[in-house]
């Protein structure tokens, strides 16, 4: 008897168990997750899922004007992801010619930099800008333009300001290093874009 009583108790526990497991796992299947690799395969899905927390159905992910292009296209690549309540995008300009970096610090609210990267933080549109120096054989002084913009970021979400400076600065390095082979991409620091207040609303 006292066999049979120990028999349904494990039942029972594993019943309870399997039923907590069933409760729980709808929640964490329900957020969608990004492939392995987007944006003409160049970022990791993993590194933009942050930025689409909370989403539960698929997103659209589009590439534009074949992103990520190449020096020789000029055309102005994007990619955008979309689903509801949510999206990420890139759009990048090379070559690109510069302005000064105390320019923009004395015109710009927010601006950011990595290394020796630096742009504007347009907190508005939720979007990171950085000119990133990229020359070429013809030209030394210009720069691959990244414009990096998230929802999260706009509409003021908590983290979402620092979720896109930790995307911003994967996005720059990965551009930089494996798809343009900007020389010095190299030494781009690892890490996000650093934030600090410019000059522009004193």
């Amino acid at each position: 008897m006292k066999v049979w009583k120990v028999a349904l108790g494990l039942v029972i526990a594993l019943f309870v168990i399997s039923a907590v497991v069933w409760w729980i796992r709808p929640k964490e299947e329900d957020q969608f997750v990004l492939p392995e690799r987007v944006c003409g395969d160049v970022f990791l899905g993993k590194k933009i899922q942050p930025l689409l927390q909370g989403v539960k159905s698929e997103v659209e992910v589009e590439n534009i004007r074949d992103f990520p292009g190449s020096r020789e296209n000029t055309s102005s690549p994007v990619c955008e992801m979309r689903a509801k309540g949510r999206s990420v995008a890139f759009r990048v300009d090379h070559p690109s010619y510069p302005e000064k970096q105390v320019d923009i610090e004395k015109e710009n609210r927010f601006v950011v930099q990595l290394g020796s990267a630096y742009g504007v933080y347009a907190e508005s549109s939720g979007t990171m800008i950085l000119e990133i120096p990229c020359p070429t054989k013809k030209e030394s002084d210009v720069a691959l333009f990244l414009n990096v913009g998230a929802s999260m970021a706009r509409e003021g979400e908590k983290g979402g300001r620092a979720k896109l400076a930790d995307l911003t600065g994967y996005a720059a390095r990965t551009l930089a290093q494996n798809v343009y082979k900007c020389k010095g991409a190299d030494k781009l620091p690892e890490g996000p874009v650093h934030i600090k207040k410019g000059e522009g609303t004193r």
